[in-house]
């Protein structure tokens, strides 16, 4: 068998390089496709357009706090009830932000 030279040698290298590398692109490719059928992991596009419906529910839940809860907070008789009013108010939102978002995620 004749010596390769050592540009062959390169060459012979490089190509078993790019054949492993592909190799394992193609097994990382698959893993991935096969973990997102299971659920597991999702889209990019998914998970971003995901945070933008949560970040949209969770302003619109917190800008309604002013207008559910002004009266009750004028009403109160001292900064404890008002201050409990606030905290129920807000944690109603954050309730109510997550059931949407649970609802949205179960589609």
């Amino acid at each position: 068998m004749p010596k390769l030279s050592k540009a062959d040698q390169g060459a012979k290298v490089s190509q078993n390089e790019a054949r492993r590398r592909k190799e394992e692109a193609l097994a990382r490719l698959r893993e991935l496709e096969v973990a997102e059928k299971e659920g597991r992991v999702i889209p990019r596009e998914a998970a971003a357009s995901a945070m933008v419906k949560a970040m949209a529910t969770v302003r619109a839940a917190v800008l309604r706090i002013p207008s559910t809860a002004t009266r009750r907070i004028m009403a109160a008789t001292d900064e404890t009830e008002a201050r409990e009013i606030l905290t129920h108010e807000c944690e109603a939102a954050l309730r109510g932000a997550s059931d949407e978002l649970r609802d949205y995620i179960s589609q």
